[in-house]
């Protein structure tokens, strides 16, 4: 299998410290691979060795063509270093400018791509930090890139802003063929985009898997929200099911047989309860680290 981005043993010592250790991450094209790990885990020195604004202590990096030529990469990395006193599309102009955008209406077309039409002629020191944010991830855009990579593009949005960023970020994987690299601290926030996650722990790629295979090895409950909850409850008493927690007057935790998701709605309904939601919620936890074996390139 040919992939777009793979690193040999990437290293990368700052004195006494080692932010990255031996990694080796695999990324084939027109996917979105999500790069978790706690603050500090070697995620921002990654992206800036892939992006080039950072050379490695040891190991290489080694991408692959685009229709025979070296990919274009698009970078939003820690910060997305606006010029305060010009406006979002003047930040814009200097950018494609700079990395040679495609037409001259390249910024029009990216800024009312992230819902930053209104705001083309704002200055950017006006900017809240969810619209400097995205600001930041149009800036990446600029250029078409076949590459983005996008360190914690999500911090500082509010709920649809982010709802509308995956949205976008989606497409452009599945519909454009571009490749992204994103960075979260957990997969809460990635779950449902990324296809293919790396695990990186104090510099150290712990593994490589699919969600399937991470969201399998976290624990998880069915949330309830329910009406009367008492009778939610003999329901699933006599389903055997006694493994929950009572939240609120409304909400139940099943912490067990949650595979049996279906058979509780359908039970539930006979039995004449409200069911107002029924989610299946899996939580990021330490385990899931370490729960990983380096054994290589993901391989679908």
């Amino acid at each position: 299998m040919s992939f777009i981005i793979s690193t040999d043993d990437l290293t990368k010592k700052y004195k006494q410290l080692t932010a990255l250790d031996g990694v080796s991450v695999h990324v084939e094209q027109g996917t979105v691979y999500g790069l978790i790990g706690r603050a500090g885990a070697g995620k921002s020195t990654l992206l800036k060795i892939l992006a080039g604004l950072s050379l490695p202590t040891e190991g290489s990096v080694l991408y692959g063509k685009v229709d025979g030529r070296r990919p274009r990469i698009g970078v939003l990395v820690e910060d997305p270093g606006l010029y305060g006193h010009l406006s979002a599309k003047q930040n814009m102009e200097i950018k494609r400018l700079a990395f040679g955008g495609k037409n001259d209406r390249e910024a029009e077309e990216i800024l009312e791509r992230l819902g930053l039409t209104q705001w083309s002629g704002v200055k950017a020191r006006s900017f809240s930090s969810d619209m400097r944010q995205r600001l930041g991830v149009a800036m990446a855009m600029v250029g078409d890139p076949d590459i983005l990579l996008l360190d914690e593009p999500f911090t500082g949005l509010d709920q649809k802003s982010i709802q509308e960023l995956r949205s976008i970020l989606g497409r452009m994987a599945k519909e454009e063929n571009k490749t992204i690299v994103i960075t979260g601290t957990g997969t809460a926030e990635l779950s449902g985009l990324a296809s293919v996650f790396g695990m990186l722990d104090n510099g150290r790629l712990t593994g490589e898997s699919s969600e399937e295979e991470i969201m399998s090895r976290m624990p998880g409950y069915l949330k309830l929200v329910v009406d009367p909850v008492d009778a939610a409850r003999e329901v699933l008493n006599s389903m055997g099911i006694f493994g929950y927690q009572t939240k609120t007057f409304h909400m139940i935790h099943v912490l067990e047989q949650i595979d049996r998701r279906e058979e509780i709605l359908e039970k539930m309904a006979l039995a004449g309860v409200q069911v107002s939601e029924c989610t299946v919620i899996r939580e990021f936890m330490d385990s899931v680290y370490s729960g990983f074996s380096k054994e290589g390139p993901y391989h679908a």
